[in-house]
């Protein structure tokens, strides 16, 4: 049997509040890997300074109670007085240690200062108060575990956490010789750099060449993602390209958890996007969109509610909405909010849009389908994959085209049942213990070399999935 090595960098350094995005997926993964009693697997983070080292048995204790939900988590903004959300807080750094990253810190305060912006005298005293506590029981917990570090072994079969991979291509100047493999999601700022912070789309370059020169494997979560990924590999060193398809998680990840209304909405018509608010996710489109058929529908206008926080280069969303403050009527904006509020929203929102201008999967589309919801989706490939071919296609960019879509979701009931009904019958999810199991499987079947270093030839493209069929434009 094969010993594998996981980096659970990214969820030890995200810390326990609701994971989204990538920390979602990876959580995920590291919460299967360790029900598997079967495998033999060791596991190892990277420091800041971009040195791998195994976990101590405190860190791994403290691993599984988080990705397991064993200990308090910080969600939302609730009716918790602050003596109680202190000792919660509390609770939580003590737990980890003081080891979980600054993310935890930014939802903490947040938290403590009881509002949903990340701004204001509250919220940097409560952030500044977090940040010395983490400080004190750092220096209580003892640092270093057992063993050498996996990287530098040449017969290590490595998974390497995104997180982990970025300290890595960043700081560390000793050559990894391990079979390594990286779940890689997309090149969106390699292929779209207008589309990402300028500082973004310069790490991410870094990263992928790292990625090229030492990985054995990138697994990519799509079909789409794959091809990309060939494009962007130079030279002659290429590692192996592999897909295994992503799932979305938050419905399992609630394992029997009850939704919890978000009393504003209850008894409305709305429809839901989750999802940073960057100018890559499209929004000022629907907000045009709403804006359009607003005097139109009237009444029957359902309620535009963009779900997740402010990103960036929002100025032209910004503007928008200043410009139209008749929105504010039928488009509310939420953040900070609990996993079981967001499956509360999946489950009684009219319908989804995503109408994102780039994807290497789409989470929030994927979401949708899981709680039956009928989604509206842009023209971006990845999106097709993850809805696999059952939901609307609308062009990303084409205005009259969203307006006559929502319009029709909005005022059409019996194609909204057809949806559904399509969904029912034909929607296949991926569990986490399926992700899990097919990138196993994809790293145990590297291919024998003389390390990481040496050259595979031209990156083949496997796949766990058949072709995937795009479903045309409405």
């Amino acid at each position: 049997m094969p010993k594998f090595y996981f980096d659970a960098t990214q969820p030890l350094r995200w810390g326990p509040h609701p994971p989204v995005g990538i920390p979602r997926v990876e959580s995920a993964l590291i919460r299967q890997v360790l029900r598997r009693k079967d495998l033999d697997v060791v596991f190892y983070m990277v420091e800041n300074s971009g040195k791998a080292r195994m976990l101590t048995a405190v860190e791994l204790r403290y691993l599984e109670t988080l990705v397991e939900r064993r200990i308090p988590f910080i969600e939302g903004v609730g009716d918790a007085s602050f003596p109680s959300r202190v000792k919660t807080v509390y609770r939580v750094i003590q737990a980890s240690g003081g080891s979980a990253g600054r993310e935890l810190d930014r939802v903490s305060a947040a938290y403590l200062a009881n509002r949903s912006s990340r701004s204001g005298l509250p919220f940097e005293l409560a952030k500044l108060g977090i940040r010395i506590c983490k400080l004190v029981f750092a220096a209580r917990t003892a640092r270093g575990g057992p063993g050498a570090d996996p990287l530098s072994d040449p017969d290590a079969l490595c998974f390497l956490s995104n997180t982990g991979l970025h300290s890595i291509a960043g700081h560390r100047s000793t050559e990894v010789r391990a079979k390594v493999s990286a779940i890689l999601h997309d090149t969106i700022p390699l292929d779209m750099p207008d589309l990402v912070h300028k500082g973004h789309a310069t790490s991410f370059a870094r990263d992928f060449r790292w990625m090229q020169a030492w990985c054995s494997q990138l697994v990519c979560v799509s079909e789409y993602s794959a091809r990309t990924t060939r494009a962007g590999l130079e030279g002659e060193r290429r590692p192996k390209v592999s897909v295994n398809p992503l799932g979305s998680f938050l419905r399992e990840g609630l394992a029997g958890r009850a939704p919890e209304p978000v009393e504003a909405l209850v008894g409305a018509s709305f429809a839901i996007y989750c999802s940073t608010i960057e100018i890559r996710k499209n929004h000022i489109t629907l907000l045009r969109a709403w804006e359009r058929l607003m005097p139109l529908l009237g009444d029957r206008m359902p309620q535009l509610v963009l779900c997740g926080r402010w990103g960036w280069m929002v100025e032209e969303v910004e503007q928008y909405l200043a410009e139209h403050p008749e929105l504010s009527a039928k488009v509310s904006f939420l953040s900070g909010i609990s996993d079981p509020q967001l499956a509360w929203l999946y489950q009684n929102a009219r319908f989804g849009v995503f109408p994102s201008l780039a994807e290497g999967w789409g989470l929030g589309a994927a979401e949708c389908l899981d709680f039956g919801l009928p989604v509206l989706i842009s023209d971006a490939p990845a999106l097709a994959e993850a809805t696999q071919g059952l939901m609307p296609v609308i062009p990303a960019r084409d205005l009259e085209g969203w307006i006559a879509a929502v319009e029709r979701a909005a005022t059409d009931d019996e194609w909204l049942a057809t949806l559904r009904s399509a969904i029912a019958a034909r929607y296949r999810p991926t569990s986490e213990a399926e992700f899990a199991a097919g990138l196993l499987a994809l790293m145990e079947q590297l291919p024998a070399s003389d390390g990481a270093g040496a050259a595979f030839g031209p990156a083949p493209v496997a796949s766990l999935g058949g072709e995937v069929a795009y479903p045309a434009a409405i």
